[in-house]
This record gives C-alpha cells, structure tokens and sequence, in this order.
C-alpha cells in the first residue's frame, strides 16, 4: 500500500516544484483539445493521444501512456480545455504531460446553483449566509493561510480567525440580539474546548502530523512551518467551527421557541426541555462528523484494506487512519460538551426577564 502513497507523494513534488532530473526549465500551459487521435483499450485501460491547442495557436500531441496522470480515465473530448506541462531537457528536448483538466467553468455553474438554490429557500436568511460565506472564505484565504505561510503559530492564528468568522456570521446570519450574542459566548467557549481537546489528545496518542502526503511535502518545502502537528491541530479546530455555530444557535433557538410557546416555564424548566431535545441532536451531529470524516478518508480506508496483512488493530494504529480518528472524537467533545453550555447560556436571557 505504501508504494500508492509514494508515488502519490512523488507526483505532487513534481507537480509543485515544476521540475525533474535533468529538466532545464518547465511551463504550464493551458489548452484546448482539438482533435482526438487514439482510444483504445489496453488491459481494461484506456489510452488516449489527443492534439491540443493553447491560445496562441501552438499545437501539442499528448500522449497519456507518458504523462503524469497514466491512465486517469477523465472525459476527454474535442473542445474540452486541458492543463499540460511542458519540460525541457538540457539537450533540448521537449516532452509534453497531462496533468488535469480545467473545470473552473463547471464549479463556476455548480456554485451559481447552489446560490440560486440558499436565496430560493432561505430568502433573506439565505442572501446573509451567502455574505456570511464570503466573508468566511475572505478570513480564511486573506488571514489565517498567508499568517500561517509567514511563520505565525496555525493553531493561534486558526483560533483567532475563526472566532472572527463566528462574530461576523452569527449577527449576519441571525441579527444582533441577545440570542445571537449569547450563541457567540457559547460558541467561544466550545471553540476553546475543541482547541483544549485537539492538543491533548494528539499529545496522548503521539501523532506527529505527518500522516498525510500532503503535510508532509507542505513541510519539506517550506521552512515557516516548524510543527506539522500544528496543521493537524489547526484543522481540527476549523473542522469543528462550522458545527459549533449550528448547535450554538439551534439551541438557542430552541429555547426561545420553548418560551414562546409556554412563558411561564422556569428557567429550569426551559434548560431541561431544550437539553431533551439536544440529546437528539447530539446523536444526530456524532454520526454526521463520523461519516464526514470517513468519507474523506474513504480512499484511504480502501487502500489498506487491499493488504492482506492489515488487521483491524494495525489499521487503527496507522497515523493517517488515527489522525481522522482523533479529530472526529475531539471535534465531537467539544460539540457534545457545547450543548448544556449554550443551553444555558440561552436561559440566561428569560431568568433576567422573569426578576424584571
């Protein structure tokens, strides 16, 4: 199984440094097919030699027997744009790669549903997500990934970033009222849990952060990150914002709806009510983050099981395997924990009212 991670490994340092042995220079090119020139079948394997073409007109023949991604089975069709590598060796020679196609159009259409589909529903509550969600990706992109590159601590910077995220999105999302800004007490409570939970319990089960091939080609090429575990920590904790921010204000929510409907409850009265229900929620979140995390590692999963050698309790100690399995257990205490929180919290607004 290993040799699959190597080779994963050894293409994204080719993809990254643009280079190979002997490779006197390198270029992207992006290009459209216009013609197809060979299909065929070759041990349940198709090989494809298309012609392409970039925007100044200059041709490439790709071959995909010789290119990077051998035997990736994309849609290749006339018209369909490409992404090609072209080295150059020191005698001057050219080869030309595959290496993805272009499907920004495709997202871009994908994303336009999706917006269409929040606004249709949520209405107004949908266009503030959409707001919320920009800014989300404006704090993530534009703070906490550069702060990271430039040397700055990912598990300080991701905590500080994501309780930006929750104070601009809570008050968007949901108005400002006290509701929303005891979901905000509530929810910087949780994140500090999540934070607390992540670094102890990858601390006790001595994971190193570099399970990953993609952590680990991020820390050998750069120098600003000096503790891998640090990214690990730094995603869980941002894995976790997200679904601290939902039950934060469904719980809320729920309290005030309990109100609502019956204002002569207690405050005590209230917190039980809206705790029976966060008991279903709870089960509810624990099996989402489970199988959201095991569908991303699904490949993973499948990879080791292809060994005939792997026992279950070997395949647990695997760190790729035990990364995934701590974050969705410290990811998921501090969501468990977060519930009598801002349950609590939420009762808090209708104690003062009834000493009024």
């Amino acid at each position: 199984m290993h040799k699959y991670i190597l080779s994963g490994f050894l293409i994204c340092l080719f993809l990254f440094s643009g280079s190979v042995a002997g490779a006197q220079s390198s270029q992207e090119i992006k290009a459209t097919i216009t013609s197809i020139d060979l299909v065929e079948f070759v041990d349940e394997k198709t090989h494809i030699i298309f012609t392409a073409t970039d925007n100044n007109g200059h041709a490439y023949t790709v071959d995909s027997d010789e290119s990077l991604l051998d035997q990736v089975r994309y849609d290749l069709r006339d018209g369909q744009q490409v992404l090609l590598q072209q080295i150059t060796y020191a005698d001057g020679t050219e080869q030309i790669f595959l290496v993805d196609v272009v499907r920004t159009n495709s997202l871009l259409w994908i994303a336009l549903f999706f917006s269409a589909l929040v606004v249709l529903i949520g209405r107004k509550r949908g266009v503030s997500s959409l707001v919320g969600f920009a800014i989300t990706c404006v704090i993530l992109f534009g703070l906490i990934v550069p702060q990271i590159l430039n040397g700055v601590d990912p598990v300080l910077i991701t905590v500080i970033g994501s309780a930006l995220i929750l104070l601009v999105n809570l008050p968007l999302t949901h108005g400002f009222n006290k509701r929303t800004f005891y979901a905000y007490a509530s929810t910087l409570i949780g994140l500090t849990f999540a934070w607390l939970f992540s670094t102890l319990f990858v601390h006790f089960s001595n994971l190193s952060g570099l399970g990953s091939e993609e952590t680990a080609l991020l820390f050998l090429t750069t120098d600003a990150i000096q503790l891998p575990s640090g990214l690990l920590l730094a995603g869980i904790i941002l894995g976790a914002v997200g679904v601290l921010d939902d039950i934060a204000i469904t719980q809320t929510e729920t309290v005030a709806e309990l109100h609502e409907a019956n204002p002569g409850l207690t405050p005590k009265e209230l917190y039980k009510k809206a705790m029976s229900i966060g008991r279903h929620h709870i089960a509810s979140v624990v099996n989402t983050l489970v199988l959201a995390y095991s569908g991303v590692a699904l490949p993973v999963f499948l990879l080791f099981a292809l060994r005939d050698d792997m026992s279950f309790t070997r395949l647990l100690n695997e760190e790729i395997i035990a990364e995934e399995i701590i974050r969705t257990i410290a990811g998921t205490s501090a969501l468990i924990l977060l519930v009598p929180i801002s349950t609590w919290f939420a009762t808090r607004i209708y104690a003062k009212s009834r000493t009024k």
